[in-house]
C-alpha cells in the first residue's frame, strides 16, 4: 500500500479516521498528565542485644520477631504482594503509598526470610512526603518493637533494637513512569490511525459485495452456451422461428 492507497483510504472512511484522532489525541493528552512519582526505600534492621559478650549473629532468634513487628505494622493495610525480595513500590504498582515487608527469598514455593529486616518503601508525588513517610514508618517500627518487649517483661539489657540503613532515606524520581505511558499512547493512536480504518474498509467492501444483485445461474450458463455457439436457448428459438414480413417492393 502507497501513500496514495492510504490517502484515499483515509478519505473514503473519513469519520472513522476523525475519530481514530480525536481519540488518539485525548490519549495522548491524558498521558501528558501523568504527575512525576518519587519513591525511596530505607532498611529497618532488628538487631539483637549482647548474649555472653558475644553478638548474636545476624538473623538468630530475633527473625521470628522481625515478622511479628512487619504482622503488626501492616495490619490496618493491604497491599499487593510482591513477586520478587528485590521488586519496588514503583514495581508492585503502587504510586502513592507506603508498605514494609520482612524479604523473603524462598521464591513461589516456599518461604526463606533470612535476615531480620524490615525493608520500608514509600512513594508520593513529592519527595519531601516520601522522606516523610519512611521516617514515620520507621519510628512506628521502633515503638512496636519497644512496646511488644516491655509486654514481655524483657530486661533493659537484653532488648533488641533497631537500625535503619541508610538512616536518612533519599527520594528519587521512579524514571519511565510518565515517558512509558506517553509513548504508549502515541503508539496506541498510529497503530488505530492505520488499522482501524482499512477494517472498516474491509468490512464496508463485504457488506456491498453481500447486498449487490445475485444472477441465477441457470441464466448464466444459458449465456455462455450462446455465445460459446451451443444450442440456443428455448426463448431465442421461438424468435428465430417466427416467419417475417417480406418487405415491399419498391415502386
Amino acid at each position: 500500500m502507497t501513500i496514495w492507497d492510504l490517502l484515499a483510504l483515509w478519505r473514503r472512511q473519513w469519520v472513522v479516521t476523525l475519530l481514530c484522532v480525536v481519540m488518539g489525541a485525548f490519549g495522548i493528552a491524558q498521558a501528558r498528565n501523568v504527575q512525576t512519582v518519587y519513591w525511596g526505600s530505607t532498611s529497618v534492621v532488628i538487631v539483637a542485644p549482647y548474649l555472653k559478650g558475644y553478638l548474636t549473629p545476624l538473623g538468630g532468634d530475633v527473625i521470628p520477631l522481625a515478622g511479628v513487628v512487619e504482622k503488626l505494622l501492616n495490619s490496618d493495610r493491604s497491599a499487593p504482594p510482591a513477586v520478587s525480595p528485590d521488586a519496588s513500590i514503583i514495581d508492585r504498582g503502587i504510586y502513592d503509598g507506603v508498605v514494609a515487608d520482612v524479604p523473603d527469598y524462598g521464591g513461589q514455593w516456599a518461604e526463606n526470610y533470612t535476615n531480620p529486616m524490615i525493608v520500608v518503601q514509600a512513594s508520593a508525588p513529592d519527595p519531601e512526603t516520601v522522606t516523610r513517610r519512611i521516617e514515620e514508618e520507621t519510628a512506628r517500627i521502633d515503638e512496636i518493637l519497644t512496646t511488644l518487649q516491655a509486654d514481655a517483661g524483657v530486661s533493659a539489657g537484653a532488648e533488641a533494637t533497631s537500625l535503619a540503613l541508610p538512616p536518612t532515606p533519599v527520594a528519587v524520581q521512579a524514571t519511565g513512569v510518565a515517558s512509558r505511558a506517553f509513548l504508549a499512547a502515541v503508539a496506541l493512536s498510529i497503530l488505530g490511525i492505520l488499522i482501524i480504518p482499512f477494517a472498516a474498509d474491509r468490512l464496508t467492501a463485504a457488506y456491498r459485495r453481500r447486498r449487490r444483485p445475485h444472477t441465477p445461474a441457470s441464466e448464466t450458463q444459458a449465456a455462455e452456451s450462446n455465445s460459446a455457439g451451443g444450442s440456443p436457448s428455448p426463448r431465442n428459438a421461438a424468435i428465430a422461428s417466427t416467419p417475417r414480413r417480406a418487405a415491399a417492393p419498391s415502386p
